[in-house]
């Protein structure tokens, strides 16, 4: 049907509708444009496009876990990517060549005090390359514009403006600093250049102005600056020294090596161990039955202890005890009656009498104490049968020699089985000789 043949509402309408479908597609047009530049501009952040990016570069005895396009990491943050990795020549010092790009501003943190450390990230054996943060040192790169000017017409820059080294600066020992990158010249620095005599020219920075590009590349092995594109050293970037750890594989199969290395001497060990054990065991078993062995003696300790235990306590008691076991019952009239008899003889020695009896009466205190100390040794050691029998023996002796003392020698005498001694028989020789 031709769009004329329509009724004019039906035309009306099918305007209106494509007013809406243009003005449909062209809001759909510009949000996908939109998205599109959104994304552009957020990938451009994320990868540094339009971004300084200053070449570096170091070296690695082996290259497995790198690769090209890899992230370089910078303080925790992906700042670079690997852009090269290439063999050295045989014989070369190092083995792998490593070039990589740093994006700005990360490129000012690194000076020559930085460091490229390479290290495992997995255990798969993937490695990556970090860059330390320089914290005392040159800068890598340097971006400002700077002059080559005789020594002698240094001190014509000097103003309101400072003027800045671009190189170190030697004594005429070649050991000693006078002066580094980037340190102001003064005229007492100035003077002592000129004094050293070392240089005839200085490179010099007479503007405050920084420059989007390097203009010089640092070199370790100079101690100077070097111009960037000049040469290929310099088109190389800066040279970082490497600090290489070797990949986790290798680490784990040179712990697995040491494992196995080591694995004899500890079944060794494991079976000194079980010897060991079983000696202990068998050292248990046989104090166990010493001890049940011991058990009757530590019984017949106790029942000692208690029978001294019972001496002592018989002796210390206050009422005559010991006169009563040395001295029988049936004994005590007729020691007194020889006492009452002998009481003028020994009027003279009665002084002496009454030491020998206080002697007396401190050799008994004496006695009831070693009781007592022995009592007290008994309770606190069982192991004390050797002691206790030389005491018995020596009680003995001690009871032996009372018995032949002559003060007692009448008590004990009910016990002496001794016979008299027999009467000598005096025969007469004659009538005279005869008594009646």
């Amino acid at each position: 049907m031709a769009l004329q043949d329509l009724t004019p509402q039906l035309r009306t309408r099918l305007d209106r509708l494509e007013r809406v479908v243009g003005l449909f597609v062209l809001v759909a047009t510009l949000l996908l444009l939109a998205g599109l530049v959104f994304y552009v501009r957020q990938t451009a952040q994320r990868r540094g496009w339009g971004l300084r990016k200053l070449p570096y570069f170091t070296f690695v005895r082996s290259a497995g876990g790198l690769k090209v396009g890899q992230s370089v990491q910078l303080m925790g943050l992906d700042v670079g990517e690997i852009t090269d990795i290439q063999p050295q020549p045989p014989g070369s010092y190092y083995d792998m060549f490593v070039a990589f790009r740093i994006k700005e501003p990360y490129d000012g943190y690194i000076w020559d005090d930085s460091r490229a450390k390479v290290g495992a990230v997995d255990f798969l054996g993937k490695r990556s390359i970090e860059v330390t943060k320089g914290t005392n040192g040159t800068p890598s790169y340097l971006f400002s514009e700077f002059k080559e000017v005789p020594v002698t017409e240094v001190e014509s820059y000097l103003g309101d403006t400072p003027v800045l080294l671009v190189d170190e600066i030697y004594d005429q020992s070649g050991t000693n600093v006078l002066a580094r990158p980037k340190e102001r010249v003064t005229p007492v620095l100035l003077q002592r250049i000129v004094a050293a005599g070392t240089v005839a020219t200085l490179r010099i920075i007479d503007t405050t102005n920084q420059t989007k590009m390097p203009t010089a590349v640092w070199n370790d092995r100079e101690g100077r600056y070097r111009l960037v594109g000049k040469d290929v050293e310099s088109r190389k970037g800066y040279f970082l020294t490497p600090n290489e750890s070797p990949a986790l594989t290798e680490r784990l199969e040179s712990v697995a090596q040491a494992v196995e290395n080591a694995l004899p001497s500890v079944l060794n060990l494991t079976n000194r161990l079980q010897a060991l054990l079983d000696n202990a065991a068998s050292a248990a078993a046989h104090a166990d039955r010493m001890l049940g062995s011991a058990e009757p003696t530590v019984t017949n300790l106790n029942v000692l202890a208690e029978n001294f235990a019972e001496i002592s306590r018989y002796l210390r008691n206050p009422r005559g005890s010991l006169g009563d076991w040395l001295i029988p019952t049936n004994l005590a009239p007729q020691l007194t009656q020889t006492v009452a008899s002998a009481n003028t003889i020994l009027t003279n020695t009665d002084a002496r009498l009454t030491e020998v009896a206080v002697s007396l009466d401190r050799a008994i205190d004496n006695l009831a104490s070693i009781t007592g100390n022995l009592h007290d040794q008994v309770r606190a050691n069982t192991n004390l049968v050797r002691q206790i029998s030389r005491l018995i023996v020596d009680a003995d002796d001690l009871v032996q020699g009372l018995k032949r003392h002559w003060l007692l020698r009448s008590a004990f005498r009910g016990t002496d089985k001794t016979p008299p001694p027999s009467k000598k028989v005096r025969r007469a020789t004659s009538p005279k000789d005869e008594r009646p």
